[in-house]
């Protein structure tokens, strides 16, 4: 099988990897949230329709649904203001796809789930002889994606929706600022992030488009600045973030007409869609989401391992953690070879971990949270504890979350106690290591695994001024 040269192909500038594509699943959720509003269809008819033939699949009414969004990094309608900025059309020609998201919904189930893909997926692109990241597989086409996903992931894709980076601020500052926690102070010099304190920061339009598009995302700990070390995954969490805070904040306005009307125009501007997306299909999409709270809808993350290919840095997909993932993301539990039990329920890769550092050993919470993220779960920040003087590794869980710490307890070295906390949001669990942690263990079956407790020790927090801002993340987000 040919295989193009990656490491050949010029350097991107960080514009051309800007996440554009956040805002896909939004602007989705958004036109389903308005559809009861007359106007409606007559706004939606405005979409224009691609007409993909065979290459979707038809679905069945009142069936599950799985819909692919894709984020293009088109500059054809960029504003001359910001060519400088973003890059031109001439500059930056073609498309590429600069986020996937698949959103799957089943009226039978109460809970709907989306699963990104990482744009570095390196995979055989479909209908060519040649294996590269899957987002050049929309270099051709959104057929060409979809048939690409189908050959390599085995996910029949049922509608499409496609949608360029200008909307991504209008929806922003449609709803008004997103309040986003910071568990340490952070920054990213090439897009401008600069958050000094940690805590709940309100972002604007403009300050979402800084935070989502980080890929040279840096964080303070233990007294000096590291650079996030996850990469293309460390922005598909930020990004999933993003989304649950956003569809919060959607939630709580969508009873004023006004802001209805100014998502609505948010929403479409920009947008393309399957011409067998019918206003049924999002009258089904927005009784499902009307039914379900932000944070009942499950994220999940294709699991991948970094690898390098003819020199340029790409991912392959993590077996059999993928397939299980995908099986979780469509409701498929098939039983485990040689035990005939299902899947288990919660997977890894399904668990949001926040890591805070307890004792202040320099880098502490960096290295756990790599150690998690290669046993594949979701780490979702990293930072300082209130206290450097934990004694104990203390896992604190959310209401109804107990079976998540649960199955986290195994892998923490030197054991961890839990310790149920109703004010996480956001999170399912937080990890703040102790004195006595050791590290990231292989699992379920580890010999030595700490056995569950619902008390944890800890001192009294002193937190000591620092630099650039005062020392220790606040316990929980404060938004």
């Amino acid at each position: 099988m040919a295989q193009e040269p990656l490491a050949g192909r010029p350097t991107r500038r960080w514009p051309r990897r800007l996440l554009i594509g956040v805002n896909v699943f939004v602007a989705v959720a958004l036109i389903a949230t308005a559809s009861a509003y007359a106007y409606f269809k007559i706004e939606y008819g405005r979409i224009p329709k691609l007409h993909l033939g065979k290459s979707i699949k038809a679905d069945s009414h009142g069936g599950a649904m799985n819909v692919l969004v894709v984020g293009s990094d088109s500059r054809a309608n960029i504003a001359k203001s910001e060519q400088q900025q973003f890059g031109s059309q001439a500059s930056v020609s073609g498309e590429r796809s600069d986020t996937i998201i698949l959103l799957h919904v089943d009226p039978r189930q109460k809970q709907a789930s989306i699963l990104s893909i990482p744009r570095d997926l390196y995979v055989h692109i479909s209908g060519t002889n040649e294996s590269d990241r899957i987002n050049s597989a929309f270099a051709h086409g959104p057929a060409q994606l979809i048939a690409t996903l189908k050959d390599n992931l085995g996910i029949d894709i049922n509608h499409y929706v496609e949608v360029d980076f200008n909307s991504f601020r209008e929806i922003v500052d449609a709803v008004g600022s997103i309040p986003v926690y910071f568990p340490s102070p952070a920054r990213d010099p090439k897009t401008g992030l600069d958050v000094r304190r940690p805590g709940c920061v309100q972002l604007d339009g403009n300050g979402s488009l800084k935070y989502v598009r980080s890929r040279h995302y840096e964080y303070y700990e233990s007294g000096r600045w590291r650079v996030d070390p996850s990469g293309d995954l460390g922005r598909i969490q930020r990004q999933q973030d993003f989304i649950r805070r956003m569809l919060r904040k959607v939630v709580s306005r969508a009873r004023n007409p006004l802001i209805i009307n100014s998502l609505i125009q948010a929403g479409i501007h920009n947008v393309k869609v399957d011409s067998s997306l019918s206003t049924k299909d999002v009258e089904r999409l927005a009784s499902r989401f009307r039914s379900l709270k932000p944070d009942a809808v499950q994220m999940l993350t294709l699991p991948a391992d970094n690898a390098a290919v003819h020199g340029a840095s790409v991912l392959k997909l993590k077996q059999p953690d993928a397939t299980q993932v995908i099986n979780r993301f469509l409701d498929r539990l098939p039983p485990v070879p040689g035990q005939g039990g299902p899947l288990p329920r919660i997977l890894p890769n399904s668990i949001r971990i926040r890591v805070l550092n307890g004792t202040g050993t320099s880098g502490q919470a960096t290295e756990v949270a790599q150690g998690l993220g290669k046993a594949n779960f979701n780490v979702a920040g990293t930072g300082d504890a209130d206290s450097f003087r934990y004694l104990k590794s203390v896992i604190r869980y959310g209401s109804g979350q107990l079976p998540a710490a649960q199955a986290l307890q195994p892998y923490i070295g030197g054991g961890a106690q839990l310790r149920e906390d109703l004010t996480l949001r956001d999170v399912n669990l937080v990890l703040i290591t102790g004195a006595d942690f050791g590290s990231i263990r292989g699992g379920p079956g580890t010999p030595g695994a700490g056995g569950p407790s619902t008390t944890a020790t800890t001192a009294a927090s002193t937190a000591k001024p620092g630099t650039p801002a005062n020392k220790g993340a606040p316990p929980q987000p404060q938004c």
